[in-house]
């Protein structure tokens, strides 16, 4: 069995995981409820794939040893385990279910094992899931465990240690601070109260309780929520028929996807609805859109936070966009480049300079990457001087890669093409020590319909001053040492089109505004809506970030060779979205 070891999307991945069984726990009217701890960077290093398999499975077994009307709880978070000097992420899924004894707990890890013959007939076997999911853990160095007390339900938890990924992400903490938000809560909180909380704690929205009809005609009245969250499977009738005659934009609904009859009758738009699980981009979206017409809360979400490190490196690669690409991204970061175009010219500048890091590229001319590593490592060895970490740089990210390329004796690998949260996690890795955090409170600037077209002064986490074209790779070779290569028998590539930003809600424009500036493309941002398909059939566009409601089937037809964006991304994906797109 192999692991991986890349960069992903944890919030993504894992909610993805949990909503495979939104619908199979809602069937049986069990309670799942998902937390994942905020303070997680988006971001993480590990096996995702192998991941999801484990959660899928202990979800699975949950769902069917929990009866009717049961709870299931998945949790993800931050954790310190005594003697760990980096935090683990800890996994744990508990269930109210038949449970297991301590005869049985011993067992239940082998293949094919069940509690009993009486379960397995009503209830059916775990086959080879637990053992399968027990060896991805160990594999990901850590162990899967189990408390258990029979009739009283079970919990299956592990930590790995997966690293979190430095990058420039959107910091909402306590992003929500000037937002009152009402919120119904029972005598005894449920688990999903307490989950949300802790969100609260975290985002910042001051929360008014109200467990009557009473209590919430009063928030009402005062006027001084902003919206009104209730799980409306969990609320009393004469609530219900409360909130059938208020204001229906200002509520904000949880419920089972079971409970879509309720909802219809209680004429509550689809936008005001959170189906269960209640997962963080959902909690998000929400506070997000509540915080629209809140203007000054961009600035507190809109920090951005960039390492630089006083370090040279050197870079081979033979291709030249890929040089510059990587070159320029570098030099934002403060790092000094001197760039090699094969495996030979690569051992020749690492015996003449000095530097702090190589990139090496696998697939080269003249000496490949592999053969320039041995060289290098042989003279490092040879002269007895310190190594230098070499990372490898491959378009291919097959299975077994990474351990291939550290036998060979190289230090670590990304991927082709770049993202910029993978080579900052490399950075990090290897030149913490000659690292400096920079941080920014620029706010974004929004126009109506204004492109930008004025040179803009380099900011934090800019990636490219310009649109990388064949024609700007031609005056490379002003930039690099003798002997890199110069394209100058490819034709020029026309000057991209405009990107446009159509969306309803401030935050969000400003936050697209900010990263395509700090891109260096030319793009427009509606303010008034009303003009979007106007400004469609301009044909300036090739890129468009719109809202999914303001796409009719008409505009969809006409326009199917646009590159249309409706789903919320994050930075990292927004730059490689557009840098893919651009070529």
């Amino acid at each position: 069995i192999e692991i991986e070891n890349v960069v992903f999307d944890a919030e993504e991945e894992f909610e993805s995981a949990v909503e495979t069984y939104a619908v199979g726990a809602a069937e049986k009217n069990i309670d799942l409820n998902y937390y994942m701890d905020p303070t997680i960077a988006t971001k993480l290093k590990g096996d995702p794939t192998k991941i999801k398999e484990i959660i899928i499975n202990l979800l699975s077994n949950a769902i069917k040893f929990t009866s009717y009307g049961g709870e299931i709880n998945l949790t993800i978070k931050k954790t310190h385990e005594e003697g760990d000097l980096n935090p683990k992420i800890t996994f744990s899924v508990q269930d109210n279910g038949i449970g297991m004894t301590k005869d049985q707990q011993s067992r239940i890890f082998e293949a094919f094992s069940q509690a009993d013959v009486s379960v397995t007939r009503k209830y059916g076997g775990t086959g080879l899931g637990l053992t399968i999911s027990s060896q991805f853990v160990e594999l990901m160095g850590g162990e899967l465990k189990l408390e258990s007390a029979k009739d009283q339900g079970t919990t299956f938890y592990f930590s790995l240690p997966l690293e979190e990924i430095i990058s420039n992400e959107v910091n909402y903490i306590h992003a929500f601070n000037d937002i009152t938000i009402g919120k119904y809560e029972q005598d005894i909180p449920t688990k999903l109260d307490n989950y949300l909380e802790d969100y609260f704690k975290y985002f910042g929205p001051a929360v008014k309780h109200f467990e009557s009809v009473g209590a919430l005609k009063e928030l009402i009245d005062n006027n001084i929520c902003k919206n009104y969250w209730i799980d409306i499977d969990k609320a009393k009738q004469n609530i219900l028929d409360a909130i059938g005659n208020m204001d229906k934009s200002k509520l904000i609904v949880i419920a089972n996807v079971t409970s879509r009859a309720t909802i219809e009758e209680l004429k509550i738009d689809q936008d005001n609805v959170i189906y269960k699980p209640l997962t963080l981009s959902k909690l998000k979206t929400v506070l997000l859109n509540s915080a629209a017409s809140s203007p000054q809360i961009v600035e507190e979400v809109l920090p951005m936070h960039a390492t630089k490190f006083d370090a040279k490196v050197l870079v081979t690669e033979d291709n030249i966009i890929n040089q510059k690409l990587i070159k320029r991204i570098l030099e934002e970061h403060g790092i000094t480049v001197d760039l090699a175009n094969n495996g030979l010219e690569s051992f020749e500048k690492r015996r003449a300079n000095d530097y702090d890091l190589l990139f090496m590229d696998i697939q080269m001319p003249v000496m490949d990457g592999i053969e320039a590593t041995h060289e290098i490592l042989d003279y490092e060895e040879d002269e007895e001087i310190p190594h230098i970490p070499i990372v490898a740089l491959t378009a291919n990210a097959l299975k077994g890669d990474r351990e291939r390329f550290l036998n060979e004796g190289m230090d670590e690998y990304i991927t082709k093409p770049i993202e910029t949260a993978e080579l900052l996690y490399v950075l990090n890795k290897f030149l913490s020590h000659k690292s400096d955090l920079v941080v920014s409170n620029t706010p974004a600037e929004t126009t109506n319909t204004k492109p930008v077209v004025e040179e803009k002064e380099v900011i934090v986490e800019k990636v490219i001053e310009e649109p990388i074209t064949m024609d700007d790779s031609i005056s490379l070779d002003t930039d690099q040492d003798d002997g890199a290569i110069a394209l100058e028998s490819e034709p020029a590539v026309e000057v991209p089109k405009k990107i446009l930003i159509a969306k309803k809600f401030l935050l969000e424009r400003r936050v697209l505004v900010k990263v395509i500036e700090n891109l260096g493309y030319p793009y427009e941002s509606l303010e008034s809506l009303d003009n979007f398909e106007t400004e469609l059939n301009s044909d300036k566009y090739d890129i468009v970030f719109a809202d999914t409601d303001l796409l009719t089937e008409n505009i969809s037809q006409l326009h199917n060779n646009l590159d249309i964006i409706t789903t919320r991304k994050s930075k990292e994906e927004i730059e490689d979205l557009i840098r893919r797109q651009r070529g």
